[in-house]
């Protein structure tokens, strides 16, 4: 007695070209998307980094918090440096408790760190961005600016 073998698969057919053109424009937003969102979040890092008077590292123990200062969603009062930060590696590496003041978990995956700054706080850094070209202003004895030919002290177009 014989046994017949199952259909096989097909192969996914080819996409059309509005299939294609649909996938293109949805992977392309989405590209966008996340470089405005990377870019917002380097505007903000730019803005956060300066001295963090009073505000002291909670794994390392340095005051005062000189960077970029790190605060943890899922903990009331848990502040940590750029050096602590760093050696959390967003979960997969080390959380210190080297200040002991208060009890943390020492499990990465408890926290949820973002960077903060409290109101009233100046940053290092002044200007976000290119900054803007001053025009220079005509002195009386420079051509006219308009193209008339006179001196500007004459000109009246």
């Amino acid at each position: 007695r014989t046994t017949s073998a199952p259909p096989r698969p097909t192969l996914p057919t080819i996409m059309d070209d509005d299939a294609k053109a649909a996938k293109r424009a949805e992977i392309e937003a989405t590209v966008a998307a996340m470089q405005a969102e990377q870019k917002k979040l380097e505007e903000q890092r730019l803005s956060h980094f300066g001295t963090h008077d009073g505000i002291t590292c909670d794994g390392c123990g340095a005051t005062p918090l000189i960077g970029f200062r790190y605060r943890c969603r899922k903990c009331p009062n848990h502040d940590i440096c750029d050096v602590c930060f760093e050696r959390w590696d967003d979960g997969k590496g080390q959380m210190a408790n080297g200040l002991a003041k208060q009890t943390i978990s020492l499990d990465p995956n408890d926290h949820d760190f973002f960077v903060h700054k409290e109101k009233g706080f100046k940053p290092l850094v002044k200007t976000v961005g290119p900054t803007a070209k001053t025009v220079k202003k005509a002195k009386p004895n420079d051509p006219c600016p308009g193209g008339c030919g006179q001196k500007v002290k004459k000109c009246k177009c």
